[in-house]
């Protein structure tokens, strides 16, 4: 037979293979000596080697003498032996101390001798076994044997309060499954473990699950690590969910932006806040583009706390023309922001054609068959866009209030009797001719063919005067919309103040959008039919800009913010600027009568272009 020996501390120590543990199992059987023998071994496979070599003599695993989450402690192991009436071998003494560290169990009962012999196979403790060897040489002689081997078997301990399965809920059924010779075992429990892995979150059990997981725990909340441990299938959510930040922890996003963001996320929260914010920070206008038009998409349909922040950011950042390259017109909001940053610009700034369609296309020019009005009408808009009361405009107005060229068009009521009196009338009160550039534009846009004409109301430009085109209309017709004139005589909806920039043109755009839409949808639902728009009349932005213009006082109190007023004996006659019709005193510029309150939004009574000139557009499918 040939000895390995191997050196431990001062004492060499021999270690076995199976067949001679055996051999000194069955040696010390058979002595009168009821001290306790203890077998070293490592390898779950020798320990069933003993196990059938030895059937005929008593069997006790120690897992079945625990209670359900406790240890099985040396006092009930003393108790236990003192009551044994038959030599018996102990399975599992060796992992209950290697899992608990209660090697004073060793102690306990290494030199004691009780009423039968007892041998303790042990798996795991090998070191605190030899260690009694370094002081007891009796003992390392004749009560104890290495087996040769190495430790096979590993735990990982689970917070009981994670939702997860594991091998074992307590450590009773932990024990047995480490004694059964399962390499790795997983449990829950209550009793504090040495030499496991311990897992007390969502996220320690993924990376323990993948091995690796290439971002901190502080990345997501713990319910969303959670969900994500469940379920890590994240393909399909939108940019903005927490599950498409999560799946950039494996897969790369295939949208440059996207990814752009992830790296400089180190958390969810940061991961949306960067969504809005990462574009700043790009500096090479070669990516800067497509960056912009990417995360424009990603950001679209996201509501986000963080908007109004970018706003602010902007606004300390840049001036106004380099602010508007980092708007979009995804939101009401930043088209607004964009209002507001032009008004101390003098031109229309080059991104606002990509960026904001839809004001580009309010600004265009629409023609009007005449080029004094076409430019007319291109001036007011960039007046009121930019929100400047300019003198050559006001002088230009004045010229034309003589010249009056608004007769040149036809009243509304002869522009109607020309068109399919069949047709659906749609009156949107206050729409001017000033939106036929963007109604144009947009009715292509949505699939809809358009014929506009262009009318002229009735003087002064209110509803009283202009209604009787919807009332006599003996078609079918839409209920009356409101909602833009009601946004020009509201100026609780107008944030800023008097003067304040225009903002609110973003909100008659989209008031004319809804309206679009509303004919879009039913002259698709109804393809043989038309459908009429109109208006009672327009309104004007400058007319409240010059509010400190020249007064007029009358007999008579200035109505509709001084545009008109009713005539009578008594009134003397205003200057050339005004024309009289329907019992009324109306201006044709920028001038007012006293006593009319003005807005901080735009009137209308009087007989500029903007306010007279309405449209009269024939729409089918």
């Amino acid at each position: 037979m040939k000895w390995e020996w191997h050196f431990c501390g001062k004492i060499g120590m021999k270690i076995f293979n199976i067949s001679q543990a055996q051999e000194k199992i069955r040696a010390y059987l058979l002595q009168s000596n009821f001290r306790p023998y203890f077998v070293a071994v490592e390898c779950a496979s020798d320990v069933e080697k003993i196990k059938k070599a030895f059937k005929d003599v008593n069997q006790i695993n120690i897992a079945d003498l625990c209670p359900e989450d406790f240890p099985f402690g040396g006092d009930s192991l003393i108790d236990t032996l003192n009551a044994s009436e038959r030599d018996t071998i102990f399975f599992g003494l060796g992992e209950n101390i290697f899992f608990t560290a209660q090697e004073n169990v060793l102690l306990m009962i290494y030199e004691r001798t009780f009423n039968r012999r007892a041998v303790f196979v042990c798996r795991g403790i090998t070191h605190a076994l030899m260690n009694l060897t370094y002081n007891d040489f009796r003992f390392g002689t004749n009560y104890f044997c290495r087996v040769a081997g190495s430790e096979d078997f590993s735990a990982v301990k689970y917070n009981p309060n994670l939702d997860l399965e594991t091998d074992a809920n307590n450590f009773k059924e932990f024990l047995r499954i480490v004694q059964s010779g399962k390499t790795l075992v997983t449990v829950k429990t209550h009793w504090p473990l040495v030499n496991v892995k311990e897992i007390n979150s969502y996220f320690e059990a993924l990376k323990f699950r993948k091995g690796y997981v290439p971002i901190p725990s502080t990345a997501l909340a713990q319910w969303q690590w959670r969900e994500f441990f469940f379920d890590d299938k994240c393909a399909g959510y939108p940019p903005e969910h927490w599950r498409t930040f999560a799946r950039s922890f494996w897969v790369s996003p295939t949208i440059p932006y996207l990814n752009y963001v992830f790296e400089r996320s180190a958390n969810y929260e940061g991961y949306r806040k960067n969504l809005f914010f990462a574009l700043l920070d790009v500096t090479d206008e070669k990516i800067f583009e497509d960056f912009y038009q990417q995360r424009k998409e990603v950001v679209k349909n996201i509501s986000s706390e963080f908007l109004s922040e970018y706003l602010a950011r902007l606004e300390k950042l840049f001036d106004g023309s380099e602010a508007i390259k980092y708007l979009t017109d995804n939101t009401a909001e930043e088209c607004k922001a964009v209002i507001r940053a032009v008004q101390s610009l003098k031109e229309i700034p080059s991104a606002l054609e990509k960026n904001f369609p839809a004001l580009k296309d309010y600004l265009a020019d629409f023609d009007f068959g005449e080029e004094k009005i076409t430019a007319y009408f291109r001036n007011y808009k960039r007046k009121k866009f930019f929100n400047v009361a300019d003198e050559d405009f006001k002088n230009h107005v004045q010229a034309l209030a003589l010249e009056r060229p608004f007769n040149k068009f036809p009243n509304r009521q002869e522009v109607l009797e020309q068109v399919d009196g069949r047709a659906n009338l749609y009156w949107l009160d206050a729409l001017g001719a000033e939106f036929l550039s963007y109604i144009k534009a947009r009715a292509q846009r949505i699939g809809i063919a358009s014929r506009i004409k262009i009318a002229r109301a009735e003087l002064p430009t209110l509803t009283s005067m202009n209604k009787n085109f919807y009332d006599d209309w003996t078609g079918d017709k839409f209920d009356k919309n409101s909602k833009l004139d009601d946004l020009k005589h509201s100026p609780e909806k107008f944030q800023g103040g008097k003067c304040s920039a225009p903002t609110y043109l973003v909100d008659e755009l989209k008031i004319i959008d809804e309206a679009l839409d509303e004919i879009k949808n039913f002259l698709t639902q109804h393809p043989n039919e038309k459908v009429i728009l109109t208006s009672d009349h327009g309104a004007s932005r400058l007319a409240m800009l010059f509010r400190n213009g020249k007064t007029y006082k009358m007999k008579s109190v200035g109505e509709h913010g001084g545009r008109c007023c009713q005539t009578g004996e008594e009134n003397i006659k205003p200057p050339l600027c005004a024309t009289e019709e329907n019992g009324y005193w109306v201006l044709s510029n920028y001038d007012r009568f006293a006593g009319g309150r003005m807005n901080s939004v735009e009137v209308h009574g009087g007989a500029t272009l903007e306010e007279v000139l309405v449209p009269v557009i024939e729409f089918e499918s």
